[in-house]
């Protein structure tokens, strides 16, 4: 039997300019790597936006990745997908794209605007109305048929009285917005493999 497989990257699995901005369309969790002020690396979980050339996050100023970018804007982040643990390595259905580049932030409440490079949203923007386009981009609606802790019930949480002692209230203030500039970007779909391998029958 054989099976398609591949470990590593290399230029035949590599993923087209249509491929990148197709996979990054999907609602994934990147994991945006800065460095901390004792050198060391930290890695957050994190919602985006791809615009097609420049990556974005709504950070907060309270996250130890806005302090550190703050002093030092160079980082990483990888965004990727692995069906292997579940279904196998026949399909060796595995994507990634890792962005390594420099962070511009923005503050909410600056007055400062942000231009948003490319994509439908294409122009420049508020760092409020950039921050919101963001975060829609994740939370459900009803509309969605979603229940439970929807986006209309989300905000009438934050119109309760008393919510400002809370501490999911005080985790959401002071938004930044962040821009990620590509300085290098390496993308793989270890699905497109030519390499195989054969399995021995028993």
């Amino acid at each position: 039997m054989k099976i398609s497989g591949v470990l590593a990257w290399h230029p035949q699995v590599a993923m087209t300019k249509e491929e990148i901005d197709e996979f990054l369309s999907g609602r994934w969790i990147a994991r945006l790597a800065t460095t901390g002020k004792d050198g060391y690396p930290h890695i957050a979980p994190l919602w985006y936006y791809w615009d097609g050339e420049c990556l974005y996050f709504a950070l907060t100023t309270t996250r130890q990745s806005c302090r550190n970018l703050q002093r030092d804007p160079r980082c990483s982040v990888v965004i990727d997908m692995d069906d292997r643990p579940l279904m196998g390595m026949r399909s060796n259905l595995a994507k990634a794209v890792v962005i390594i580049g420099d962070a511009q932030l923005t503050a909410v409440g600056s007055g400062q605007k942000v231009t948003i490079n490319a994509g439908p949203w294409k122009g420049e923007h508020t760092p409020e109305q950039a921050v919101a386009m963001l975060t829609s981009r994740y939370g459900l609606f009803a509309r969605d048929g979603a229940l439970g802790m929807t986006r209309e019930a989300f905000r009438g949480m934050f119109a309760q009285p008393g919510v400002q002692d809370s501490q999911i209230f005080k985790d959401n203030i002071g938004r930044v917005l962040t821009k990620i500039v590509p300085k290098k970007i390496q993308a793989w779909d270890f699905s497109k493999s030519p390499i195989e391998y054969v399995k021995e029958e028993k």
